[in-house]
C-alpha cells in the first residue's frame, strides 16, 4: 500500500514542487515509462540490468538536466519523496523514529548517486537532505497523514 497521489502532491506542494512535474513523477512510477516521453531520451545512458527504482531516478536527472532555467533539480526531489512516503508505508521500522525511517530508506530503497554516460558521479544526497529536512520540520503532518491511511 502506499499513499494516494492527494498526499504524494500535498507534499510536492509543501515542497515547492510544480503541479505538473509532481504529477509526471507520479504516473512514471506508479504506472512506468509508457506514461513519459521516454524515448526522447538518451538511451545509452540506461543499464538494462539496473533496477527500475536506478532507471528511473536517472529519467528524471535527464529530467532536470532539460530544464536549464532552473538548478533545483524538481523532478529528483519528487522523485525522493515519492518513494520517501511510500516507504513509510511499507517498512517494518519504527515510523515514529524518523531519522531510522531515513537511514533504512538510503540503506534499502534508493541510491543517492549515479553515474551518467560519460562515467561522471552524480551526487543528490543534498536534494536527499533537503527533503529530510522537509519531513522534519513537518513531522507532525506526516505522521497525520500516515495515521489517515491507518499506518500509526
Amino acid at each position: 500500500m502506499s499513499p494516494n497521489w492527494t498526499v504524494h502532491s500535498n507534499w510536492c506542494k509543501i515542497a515547492g514542487i510544480d503541479d505538473l512535474i509532481a504529477s509526471v513523477v507520479n504516473r512514471f512510477i506508479d504506472y512506468g515509462s509508457h506514461y513519459s516521453v521516454y524515448e526522447k531520451k538518451d538511451e545509452t545512458f540506461y543499464d538494462e540490468n539496473e533496477s527500475s527504482i536506478d532507471r528511473q531516478l536517472k529519467y528524471f536527472y535527464l529530467m532536470d538536466k532539460e530544464k536549464k532555467y532552473s538548478n533545483e533539480n524538481l523532478y529528483i526531489k519528487a522523485y525522493y519523496l515519492h518513494h520517501l512516503l511510500d516507504y513509510f508505508m511499507e517498512t517494518r521500522v519504527d515510523i515514529l523514529n524518523i531519522e531510522l525511517v531515513f537511514k533504512m530508506f538510503l540503506e534499502e530503497k534508493v541510491v543517492s548517486a549515479i553515474t551518467d554516460d560519460k562515467g561522471n558521479l552524480i551526487n543528490f544526497q543534498k536534494e536527499i537532505d533537503e527533503i529530510f529536512q522537509l519531513l522534519r520540520n513537518n513531522k507532525q503532518e506526516l505522521y497525520d497523514d500516515l495515521k489517515s491511511k491507518k499506518v500509526i
